[in-house]
């Protein structure tokens, strides 16, 4: 909201005002500037009570017991041939091509290590 107030006086101190035919303001008149304001304030709103709820939807869901997030790409079987590889002085390319996983995931698993 505080950026929709800065940038209103920013475009008030150019002379620039907003007119749109959808929603019927136009932001060169007092009446127009609150109806700006008001529809900011509303779009502010809507935006924390879908914050509200999808925070609300987490915690039921972990009191629940249901694991959220990505499932693990890898096992502890495939982390630990990826360090008996990696202690084989092999590259992270030959480690990443041999277990059948991207670069990447042999890189997190060697930090983790």
């Amino acid at each position: 909201m505080k950026e929709l107030v800065l940038f209103l006086s920013d475009m008030k101190d150019r002379d620039v005002g907003i007119c749109s035919v959808r929603q019927g303001f136009d932001t060169s008149t007092s009446m127009g500037e609150i109806m700006f304001q008001f529809v900011g304030i509303l779009s502010s709103w809507e935006r924390e009570m879908i914050r509200e709820r999808t925070l609300a939807g987490l915690e039921r869901a972990k009191s629940e017991g249901k694991t959220l997030g990505r499932r693990k790409v890898t096992n502890e079987t495939m982390t630990a041939r990826i360090l008996e590889l990696r202690n084989g002085k092999k590259s992270i390319r030959e480690i990443a091509s041999e277990v059948g996983v991207s670069r990447g995931t042999v890189n997190n698993i060697l930090k983790v290590a």
